[in-house]
């Protein structure tokens, strides 16, 4: 039983959850962007959250870049490219990147969606620790991941006031991404178990 895993390997698996939660994020505030269209139709200056995707869309590129122009990553397709190095970073600080990049765009969509209380997003901090540790990052590293995640949603929890008018409960993404969290984390739990 081998319970070494390599680098490569948890590289390409961080790829694999980042894709993932990178789609979740995006569904969601497509889905948000639907509902406040029909929700709010009638009203002269509704509101937008849903306009926000390009915060997704900027977190996609950054943490994507950190992963594949790591060390480890970039060792897998650099027999393609002779002696050229694609190599930016080391596949350590490149996970550190991706976590501090995930938690600090998963804060600015919840405090846009209504705060830790009502967002969708809320889901997304819980399942960050136990990735890390799937990702077999440094114990230290996921408890200063955890801290974090938990002084962001306590922050997140008094959002600003809103008029009724401005009041929707997103519920159904709140479920798409409430489940879509779990189920990631049993994947990338199931595909970097010690065997």
């Amino acid at each position: 039983m081998n319970t070494t895993v390599a680098p490569e390997s948890i590289v390409a698996a961080a790829l694999i959850m980042q894709f993932c939660l990178s789609t979740m994020m995006a569904i969601a505030t497509v889905w948000i962007r639907r509902q406040e269209k029909s929700e709010f139709r009638f009203y002269q200056d509704p509101p937008n959250i849903g306009r926000y995707a390009w915060i997704v869309l900027t977190a996609v590129l950054a943490t994507i870049g950190l992963l594949l122009f790591s060390d480890e990553f970039s060792n897998t397709w650099r027999p393609l490219s002779s002696d050229i190095t694609f190599s930016f970073i080391t596949w350590r600080h490149a996970l550190f990147g991706v976590f501090i990049l995930d938690i600090g765009c998963t804060f600015i969509l919840i405090s846009l969606t209504g705060g830790s209380y009502r967002s969708p997003f809320t889901p997304i901090y819980f399942i960050l620790p136990a990735m890390a540790l799937f990702l077999r990052e440094e114990p230290r590293r996921v408890i200063l991941y955890s801290v974090g995640i938990g002084m962001m949603f306590v922050l997140g929890l008094n959002p600003t006031r809103r008029s009724p008018e401005e009041h929707v409960t997103p519920i159904g993404a709140y479920a798409f991404v409430s489940i879509s969290c779990l189920a990631l984390s049993v994947l990338v739990g199931y595909l970097t178990r010690p065997r």
